[in-house]
């Protein structure tokens, strides 16, 4: 993949992070006045698009090459990197900013649907600040970047964890936070900020997981005893009278094929025990 002088003309001056977020294969990235890169899963480089540059993949047969292009504006980047030329002649080694950022940049492929306004700029705050902390901020930037960027990319990743090991019964704030090398108090604060908590929402993500499975059964499906257990509850009482709050139904009715009483937005706060 090359970018030329025909390039070059449209006047296009972004800085680009240029990443490999996984596979067997790799490449390398040739740029005027840059070192030559080599960029293996889970690093990257930083490509300037008024630079003429060239991009080499390689990999054995049969292993394909995974490459990811994320384009700021000048204007928007440039400032708030302490060196960017200093940057730009190393790789970006793996480390937390780096991989929060490639994680939220293939959710954004992995979801077609249209982002709403709101939404479509927060997407982007958080990526530009990624962005900084990879490239090594400025002060000013960085602590914007820190309290505003990588808390909402924390806490995206751990709530992704959360729905991925939900029934898993060890599961608490103490766990994630040891994954996550953060404390349970930080962890517990990013939910606040939200105006939930860890728990409520474990407890949520665990009776939608019971309800999807109740009402996909209907009847002659597995004990609800087992759905209540698979589903990461430990305590069969507490599973039916959350359920209840949650839903306005017990299991039972779930399973017969009753509909949601209810909003099912609205759920008062219970305390997981």
């Amino acid at each position: 993949m090359k970018r030329g002088g025909g390039q070059l003309a449209d006047g296009n001056d972004n800085i680009s992070l240029l990443l490999n977020p996984g596979g067997l294969g790799g490449w390398a990235s040739y740029q005027r006045h840059l070192r030559h890169l080599v960029c293996p899963a889970g690093f990257g480089c930083v490509g300037f698009k008024d630079r003429p540059g060239l991009m080499d993949f390689h990999g054995q047969p049969g292993q394909r090459a995974r490459f990811m292009s994320i384009d700021f504006p000048r204007e928007l980047l440039a400032p708030r990197v302490a060196d960017l030329e200093d940057a730009a002649r190393g790789r970006l080694v793996p480390g937390e900013a780096l991989r929060l950022l490639m994680r939220q940049a293939l959710e954004l492929t992995h979801s077609p649907e249209a982002l709403s306004p709101e939404r479509t700029t927060q997407a982007a705050e958080q990526l530009l600040d990624m962005a900084t902390l990879t490239l090594g901020g400025t002060r000013d930037a960085t602590e914007l970047a820190v309290k505003r960027g990588l808390s909402a990319a924390r806490l995206r990743a751990i709530k992704a964890m959360m729905a991925a090991h939900a029934s898993y019964g060890g599961l608490s704030v103490n766990w994630v936070a040891k994954r996550y090398g953060i404390s349970p108090d930080y962890v517990r604060a990013l939910f606040k900020r939200q105006g939930t908590s860890f728990t409520d929402h474990l407890l949520e993500l665990r009776l939608q997981r019971a309800y999807r499975q109740l009402a996909g059964q209907r009847r002659g499906g597995r004990p609800i005893v087992d759905v209540a257990y698979s589903s990461g509850f430990n305590n069969l009482s507490w599973f039916y009278r959350a359920f209840r709050q949650r839903f306005g139904m017990t299991p039972k009715d779930a399973r017969n094929g009753l509909s949601i009483q209810g909003n099912m937005g609205a759920f008062s706060s219970l305390l997981y025990r």
